[in-house]
C-alpha cells in the first residue's frame, strides 16, 4: 500500500480559495494580494541592538551638533548617515575614503549653483566607474547625502566649520559601526562590465544633471528632494528599479498622509517634532521586512523636523512633486539605458533582468 493512501488528497491553493475550484480571487483577495506586493513585508526585523547601533552612530552627530552649532548640524547629519551606510557595504577604511571624497566633491559646490552643474556629472561618472569594480552601492550612498550640499540649507558663510563638523562626524560613525559588528555586514556588490558601466553612467550623469538644475530652480529650499530621490533610486542591484520606485513612491505617499492626518490635530511643531524621534528608529528596525514602510518612516521624521521651520502644507507638496518627478524622469531615462544595453550587449541586459 500507498504511504499516502491514508492521507486526504491535497487541495490546490485554488481550490483553498472561497473563489471555488475554478481558482478566482474574491475582491477582497485581489485587494490584499496587492496590498501585500506593494509593502512587501517579508524577512526578520533589524534586532535592537542593531538599531541602537545605528542611531548612535548615524543620529547622535547632529542631535548634539544641532543643539550647539545650529545649522552645522547638516553636515553631520550628511557625514555620519553616509559613513554608516557605506561602512555596511564595505569595510571601514574604505568607506571613509568613499565618504570623504563625495565630501569634497559636496565641499566645491557649497554656495555655487553654476559649480554643481559641473560637479554632478563627474561624480555620476564616478559612481560608475566604481561599480565596474564592485563599490558602486557605497558611492551612490554617499551620493544620496551629496545632493543636500546642492541646496541653500547649508550655512555657505562657515565652511571651515561646515568641514571640520562633517570629518569628526564621520570618523565617530566609522568607529561606532565597525565597535558594534556592523561594518561590511551586507552581502558583497557584483562587478558590472565596462559596457554595462558606461551605459549606466551616462544615463546617471544625464539624470544627476537634470534632476540638480531642476531642484534648484522649481522646488524652492528643499530642491534637493529631486536629485536626492533620483540618486535613492539609482542604488544598485538595478534589476528591482521598477519595484523600488514604486515602493518608494508609496511609502512617501503613506508617510505624508500619516502626518497629515497628525497636522489636523494639531499644527504646533513641537508637538509633531517627537513623533519623529519615534518614527526613525522604527523605520530602521522595519526596513530588512519592508522597504515601503521604511520610506514611509523617514518621511514622517524628515518633514515632523522640517515642519518646525516650513509650514507642513509647503513640505508635503515638495515631498510629493519632487517624488513625481524623479519617478517621471526615471522611466524614459531607464528605457534609453535598456535600449542601448539591448544595442551593444545584450547578456547584460538580459542578466539585469534576471
Amino acid at each position: 500500500m500507498s504511504a499516502d493512501a491514508g492521507r486526504p488528497a491535497a487541495r490546490s491553493p485554488a481550490e483553498g480559495r472561497p473563489g471555488g475550484a475554478g481558482g478566482t480571487p474574491t475582491a477582497g483577495q485581489r485587494f490584499v494580494d496587492v496590498l501585500r506586493g506593494t509593502i512587501r513585508i517579508s524577512g526578520q526585523p533589524m534586532p535592537w541592538k542593531a538599531v541602537a547601533a545605528t542611531m548612535i552612530a548615524a543620529a547622535l552627530p547632529p542631535v548634539v551638533c544641532g543643539f550647539l552649532f545650529g545649522k552645522l548640524a547638516i553636515a553631520a547629519l550628511i557625514a555620519a548617515m553616509s559613513a554608516h551606510l557605506a561602512s555596511k557595504d564595505v569595510r571601514s577604511g574604505s568607506a571613509g575614503l568613499i565618504v570623504f571624497a563625495t565630501g569634497l566633491a559636496g565641499f566645491v559646490c557649497l554656495g555655487n549653483r553654476d559649480m554643481t552643474l559641473l560637479v554632478a556629472p563627474m561624480v555620476g561618472i564616478a559612481a560608475a566607474t566604481a561599480g565596474h569594480y564592485g563599490f558602486a552601492r557605497p558611492v551612490v550612498r554617499g551620493l544620496i547625502f551629496w545632493t543636500i550640499f546642492t541646496s541653500s540649507l547649508m550655512p555657505a558663510d562657515r565652511p571651515e566649520a561646515l568641514f571640520l563638523v562633517y570629518c569628526l562626524s564621520m570618523i565617530w560613525s566609522l568607529v561606532v559601526t565597525r565597535l558594534a559588528g556592523l561594518a561590511a555586514t551586507l552581502p558583497p556588490e557584483e562587478a558590472t562590465s565596462s559596457h554595462y558601466s558606461a551605459v549606466f553612467g551616462a544615463v546617471f550623469a544625464t539624470g544627476l544633471v537634470i534632476s540638480v538644475y531642476v531642484g534648484q530652480r522649481h522646488f524652492g529650499a528643499h530642491g534637493f528632494w529631486f536629485p536626492l530621490t533620483f540618486v535613492a533610486l539609482c542604488l544598485p542591484p538595478h534589476g528591482q528599479l521598477f519595484s523600488r520606485t514604486w515602493q518608494r513612491g508609496v511609502g512617501t505617499v503613506l508617510g505624508t498622509l500619516a502626518l497629515l492626518a497628525v497636522a489636523a490635530i494639531t499644527t504646533d511643531p513641537w508637538w509633531i517634532a517627537p513623533i519623529g524621534l519615534v518614527t526613525l528608529p522604527l523605520g530602521f528596525r522595519i526596513l530588512p521586512m519592508s522597504y515601503t514602510g521604511f520610506i514611509a518612516c523617514l518621511t514622517v521624521t524628515v518633514l515632523a523636523f522640517l515642519n518646525i521651520a516650513t509650514p507642513f502644507e509647503t513640505l508635503a507638496f515638495e515631498r510629493l512633486a519632487t517624488m513625481g518627478a524623479a519617478a517621471a524622469m526615471m522611466v524614459p531615462l531607464a528605457a534609453l539605458g535598456a535600449l542601448a544595453l539591448w544595442l551593444v550587449r545584450p547578456q547584460a541586459l538580459k542578466a539585469l533582468q534576471e
